[in-house]
């Protein structure tokens, strides 16, 4: 099918289609302040609306709006997953424009959800309007879900799966995560690292102190730090007692996909303005931790004075969150009982381990109907094959949305954005081009799919009718 008159369609509207992405990430809908979010999901499904979807909003308990939408017919259907809420974005001295201007300074759209992941989304709805325009009726069904908790580790969609299974029931799952690398090379992924989140507390005095306390009260900041140095070692090695035991060897097939994967190590190195990696690897071994290796970072430490200006105090709580990404076998409740276990043999009982979100990992094969659609789709519109990843080191609801069924719904996952999107970071930016190329790739990701379901169905009829002959 020629994508002549998309393309054509793409680039007259490419302007408008920025527009949208504008004014969306114009409104603020940062989750863990809670402002301004039941505004964003009713414009997501306007947005959804004026493509020509059928939608329905879905508001359980006291959490944020999940926005659903239909689009096109077919035997095949085919979820197309998206978030709304944003991060946190953090000190606005970091900026160079205001979080939530959007503002485009050299051809590159600065907001904070400009790639995670306002932009996949429009993007999407886009692509999904070209095509319509363009080839008529859409030949498969797509069905977006869009929450607005997956800052919070989304627990409306979770619960809405629970309640609504049969709405996620598809024969693939499309994420919103995926970028170009250093070298320009579209990253695809084919499932995701799981996710426990957890905060740490120790505790001192029953508020802050005057600091000449220091000798004899309890400090709880040092309680912490102490407590911490005994998780990870010096070298980057998680040294929770039992923790190795749990991650599942690779798989022959994954280590064949490792030999395929080459990181640019100078241009990320120059990316990040950094000297260097952890425990100094480098090549195969690099790739292999990157995408197989399970984590534990502290993503943030909160104690005691850290405003500007001198004020000598002693802590009375010494707070720390730390994640840790999950490979096969390891789950969040395996790393919760052994963390907690971990600290209780080391004398630190008095150390709370709070758990404030999860996600399992998630995997999918290469030969799946979305994943071929994704990497057939790739070579067309970017002139190169796709680097696939057979796990993104990133996590997300996947399992969620794709483990609602027996076997879970395979996934894959790609998106608009670039080395140096700084997407949990400040000054969080896209490219304009390549928001207008994701746009013309996702209109043949649809083409691709309705072909690989008609040649499913096609074999299915043929089945089907040799076992009528043999009936006969």
């Amino acid at each position: 099918m020629p994508f002549t008159r998309f393309d054509r369609y793409v680039d007259r509207h490419a302007n408008a289609f920025v527009e949208r992405l504008q004014a969306l990430c114009r409104m603020p809908s940062v989750a863990a302040r809670g402002t301004g979010m039941r505004a964003v999901a009713e414009t997501v499904e306007q947005l959804m609306q004026r493509v020509g979807a059928g939608t329905r909003t879905f508001k359980l308990g006291s959490g944020f709006p999940i926005v659903f939408g239909e689009f096109g017919a077919g035997t095949h259907c085919f979820v197309v997953y998206g978030h709304y809420d944003v991060q946190p974005v953090g000190s606005l001295s970091e900026w160079a424009v205001g979080p939530f201007a959007a503002s485009v300074l050299d051809d590159k759209l600065y907001a904070r959800g400009a790639s995670n992941s306002k932009g996949d989304l429009v993007a999407r709805l886009a692509a999904v309007e070209a095509y319509q325009k363009t080839f008529g009726k859409l030949p498969i069904c797509l069905r977006f879900v869009v929450e607005g908790e997956d800052g919070l580790g989304s627990p409306s969609l979770y619960r809405f799966t629970r309640e609504h299974a049969e709405m996620l029931r598809a024969d693939g799952c499309i994420w919103d995560d995926g970028y170009k690398d250093t070298k320009e090379r579209l990253v695809i992924s084919l499932g995701f690292k799981g996710i426990s989140f957890v905060e740490l507390r120790a505790h001192g005095a029953r508020t802050d102190l005057h600091s000449k306390w220091g000798g004899i009260v309890p400090n709880p900041a040092w309680r912490l730090v102490q407590a911490l140095a005994t998780v990870v070692s010096p070298k980057g090695v998680i040294t929770i007692d039992g923790f190795t035991s749990h991650v599942a060897p690779i798989a022959p097939e994954d280590n064949q996909s490792l030999k395929l994967i080459e990181l640019d190590e100078a241009g990320l190195k120059r990316e990040f303005k950094i000297g260097g990696w952890v425990r100094g690897m480098s090549g195969r071994a690099l790739a292999k931790e990157l995408i197989f290796g399970p984590t534990c970072t502290i993503c943030g430490i909160h104690t005691g004075h850290t405003e500007a200006g001198a004020k000598t105090v002693l802590p009375g709580m010494a707070v720390a969150r730390l994640d840790f990404r999950l490979v096969p076998d390891l789950t969040s409740h395996i790393v919760i009982k052994l963390l907690r276990h971990h600290l209780d043999v080391r004398d630190f009982k008095d150390i709370e381990v709070i758990e404030l979100a999860s996600a399992p990992y998630a995997k999918s094969s290469i030969n799946s109907v979305v994943a071929r659609a994704a990497t057939n789709a790739a070579v067309e519109v970017y002139e190169a094959p796709a680097l696939v990843y057979p796990l993104d080191p990133a996590s997300g609801p996947v399992g969620a949305v794709c483990g609602v069924s027996a076997p879970p719904v395979p996934v894959v996952s790609f998106g608009i954005s670039y080395a140096g999107s700084n997407p949990h970071a400040p000054n969080e930016n896209i490219r304009l081009d390549d928001f207008t190329q994701g746009v013309k790739y996702f209109g043949r990701v649809i083409h691709h799919l309705a072909q690989i379901a008609k040649e499913d169905n096609r074999e299915r009829q043929n089945i089907e009718n040799v076992v009528t002959l043999g009936k006969i």
